[in-house]
């Protein structure tokens, strides 16, 4: 019986291993995008960051990423009325570009310039009126203590609206963070009241307790909550759709460039040139 199992097993052996067979893959040839993330809101001065894609396959850690970084671009925005250009806050980093005269107005349209290497790109936004929000409220979600937050809109009539969902617990986060999925459009709402829900956004590489146990993504009981909930252009919700669509599927919202809807234009560039429209409401959690 052994030496019936043992011939059997080197058979099924032998048979797995002719079936091997090496797969030699092609992998496209990296090229490198500049990745250009520009906002402007009321009230504030417009700000640019620029950087280069990452190779995917090579030896990246926190020691280079700053030759990733873009540096002695020219960055020039304008309303058509004042023009600005940007500078560097940090010349020796490159990569954060501050506006010093201009200053978002709702209503304008913002045109960005970067002139880069010999080559141009460009992009324009808007800022439209504020949308409020018609009230906020929370649910516990199966525990007593954690849960969601849940808004009415009552959304303006005329299709091409997009939104976008930010929210900051007061003296637990340091900036208003977007949960995966934080944009959508106005296409099947038009006009319409309607209740919609967010879980709680955590900050990249977020190191706090509640982001990794069973609180994370949720309220607590006792937050303190500011709600920003901003309007922005139908481009520039195109743009964070197909960057989440492409996270979810991959992991790197720039693995597959042809697939993220980029509102900045020009020869090798992926980004977004964004008009944030704000609106504030506060919850307490309980």
């Amino acid at each position: 019986m052994r030496k019936l199992f043992y011939i059997s097993f080197l058979t099924a052996l032998v048979f797995i291993t002719s079936c091997t067979k090496d797969v030699d893959v092609e992998l496209p040839e990296y090229k490198q995008y500049l990745v250009v993330e520009g906002t402007i809101e009321p009230g504030q001065k417009p700000r640019v960051f620029l950087s280069y894609t990452i190779p995917y396959f090579g030896s990246n850690n926190v020691n280079n990423l700053e030759d990733f970084a873009v540096k002695g671009a020219t960055v020039i925005v304008t309303d058509g009325i004042t023009t600005d250009t940007l500078v560097e806050v940090l010349p020796s980093t490159g990569y954060f570009y501050q506006a010093t005269n201009i200053t978002g107005q709702v209503g304008r349209e913002y045109f960005l310039t970067i002139i880069l290497n010999g080559k141009t790109y460009t992009s324009q936004t808007k800022l439209y009126n504020p949308v409020a929000l018609d009230s906020l409220w929370n649910k516990h979600e199966g525990n007593d203590s954690l849960g969601f937050i849940w808004a009415r809109l009552p959304e303006p009539a005329g299709l091409g609206d997009g939104y976008r969902w930010y929210a900051k617990r007061i003296g637990k986060d340091n900036d208003f963070i977007a949960p995966f999925g934080s944009s959508f459009e106005d296409k099947f709402i038009d006009g319409k009241t309607f209740d919609f829900a967010y879980d709680r956004g955590i900050a990249e590489n977020s190191e706090a307790t509640d982001d990794n146990n069973i609180e994370r993504g949720y309220f607590k009981n006792g937050d303190v909550i500011v709600v920003k909930f901003c309007h922005i252009g139908i481009k520039e919700y195109k743009f964070l759709r197909s960057r989440d669509a492409s996270t979810l599927s991959n992991g790197n919202p720039f693995a597959a460039p042809s697939n993220v809807e980029s509102n900045v234009y020009g020869e090798n560039v992926l980004g977004l040139w964004c008009g944030y429209s704000p609106s504030y409401d506060t919850l307490v959690f309980q």
